[in-house]
């Protein structure tokens, strides 16, 4: 079954879903519906940053722990092509709950474009699938990043805990990619800076052999 999603984000954004925090960052657009259990949400945000470095971070499925704290394990498991299996295990909590979750999900890339996934475990949802999806912005300017998730839980949980736990760790989510991006956006415009000063600078003028002088000054 080939399904894709930004199966680090969806990990991701599943560990999100219990756990919030806030980034002092443009804030993404979030809609979110809960009931009993359901959860289906989609956010995004606009980036000024080209396509090549949104897609690193968005499939940098093993680093994700790194920049969404809530992420304690993501790994791939096999890879064919633009499809992959991934593991992954968010864990957040809200007041007095708290919980890891576990996915296994099936992921398919559409190089730059898109990611879509879907979770093949059951253990924690009935169903969990949803995408990432890479799109210029309607000034030009940058790209708009859009994520959507369709989930239903299968574990007890209070059901106000989980919905503002899911609302606001989704939201925290876009926040912490969103940062990411931005992060390694500035350390490439700062690596071609560098590199282009190089080749701007003089070269030293160079100096003649000592041998050469000495030859000189015997004829004079």
């Amino acid at each position: 079954m080939r399904v894709s999603l930004w199966t680090a984000l969806l990990g991701a954004m599943c560990a999100a879903l219990w756990c919030g925090a806030s980034f002092a960052s443009e804030d993404p657009t979030l809609a979110f519906y809960e009931g009993y259990g359901h959860y289906k949400l989609e956010g995004s945000f606009f980036v000024e940053a080209d396509q090549a470095t949104i897609w690193d971070v968005l499939t940098d499925y093993e680093h994700i722990p790194q920049f969404v704290g809530s992420m304690k394990i993501s790994h791939v498991e096999n890879r064919l092509g633009d499809d992959l299996v991934l593991r992954q295990e968010p864990e957040g909590g809200f007041l007095f709950f708290t919980k890891r979750l576990h996915l296994l999900l099936n992921v398919h890339e559409t190089p730059e474009t898109s990611i879509v996934f879907q979770d093949t475990s059951h253990q924690d949802f009935d169903f969990y699938q949803g995408s990432w999806q890479i799109q210029p912005a309607g000034d030009g300017r940058g790209f708009e990043i859009i994520y959507d998730l369709d989930a239903q839980q299968n574990f007890s949980a209070p059901a106000f805990l989980a919905s503002d736990a899911v609302s606001g760790g989704a939201r925290d989510l876009l926040k912490k990619v969103r940062e990411e991006i931005m992060k390694r956006k500035e350390i490439a415009q700062k690596k071609a800076d560098e590199a282009l000063q190089m080749t701007r600078s003089p070269k030293p003028l160079t100096s003649i052999p000592s041998t050469i002088q000495e030859g000189d000054e015997e004829k004079n």
